[in-house]
């Protein structure tokens, strides 16, 4: 099952440059689980993490437990956004975080003992509603990838409402060309700050040869926006070709899979071109 971007962020806090094959084989870097186990009353150790609507942690941000025996609690994130908290709390208490410049935001306990925040900036985010064409370009390094696909070439449209307010900020784009299932990416503003979470997204070739990409393109744009947005994309880009033409991109992560041509870079490009 796909993650959502509020799942996903807790990717960034053990490192995007450490992408490497997910649980169902995608190239892009691994979430680490929640807590597992069944629901639990009564003492209990609550975790999670705090991060702005463009995926980055924030340290420093004031969590507090809101309600219940516990409240006025309250600890403070680390410098990868994450905290805990120690204390008698059942599946109704509620947990708010807080951080000067951002907007509030209160979470209810999963039954896990999980909390994700995501706060948005206080000023709406920089408006960069519209249709765009989407080019990864690859890393010059990457000389193990065919010629042809270190330069690639989808749409996709940036809606408007997307940047209506902070809470608005973190939304979902679906990229056009690629294959169903695998073609909506996660997008976040805070500011001038715009990210692009790409759990996996495919691209099929022929019937035994895709093109996928994991990682995070990110950047600071500038207050304009302008005709196109550049953003470093820190990730991977796999060429897979399978033994057979099933047409299932899955089988590049099975015995299925007849090779893989990979470059992981820091210094790919993810451009975003006015339509």
């Amino acid at each position: 099952m796909r993650m959502s971007p509020s799942v996903a962020v807790l990717v960034l806090a053990q490192g995007i440059a450490a992408a490497s094959c997910g649980s169902r084989g995608s190239a892009a870097t691994t979430a680490p689980s929640a807590i597992v186990g069944l629901p639990v009353v009564g003492a209990v150790q609550v975790r999670g993490s705090v991060y702005d609507t463009a995926y980055r942690a924030l340290a420093g941000a004031r969590v507090e437990v809101v309600d219940g025996p516990q409240a006025g609690l309250s600890t403070t994130a680390d410098g990868r956004g994450e905290f805990s908290l120690a204390g008698t709390f059942d599946d109704t208490t509620r947990f708010r975080a807080t951080k000067d410049g951002y907007v509030s935001a209160t979470r209810t306990r999963s039954p896990y003992s999980w909390v994700t925040f995501e706060l948005g900036v206080v000023a709406p985010p920089i408006d960069i509603a519209g249709d765009y064409t989407m080019t990864f370009v690859a890393d010059g390094s990457c000389v193990a990838l065919p010629g042809e696909f270190r330069t690639r070439a989808y749409t996709t449209t940036i809606p408007a409402a997307a940047n209506a307010s902070p809470a608005n900020a973190s939304f979902g784009i679906t990229v056009r060309g690629a294959v169903k299932g695998w073609d909506i990416q996660g997008m976040g503003v805070s500011g001038d700050y715009v990210a692009v979470w790409l759990e996996t997204l495919v691209e099929q070739i022929a019937a035994n040869t895709f093109l996928s990409f994991g990682g995070l393109a990110a950047a600071s744009i500038g207050t304009s926006g302008g005709s196109a947005i550049t953003l470093r994309f820190d990730g991977m880009i796999d060429y897979c070709t399978t033994k057979t033409a099933s047409g299932r991109y899955e089988d590049c992560y099975t015995g299925a899979a007849a090779g893989h041509l990979q470059c992981q870079s820091t210094n790919h490009q993810l451009i975003f071109t006015r339509r």
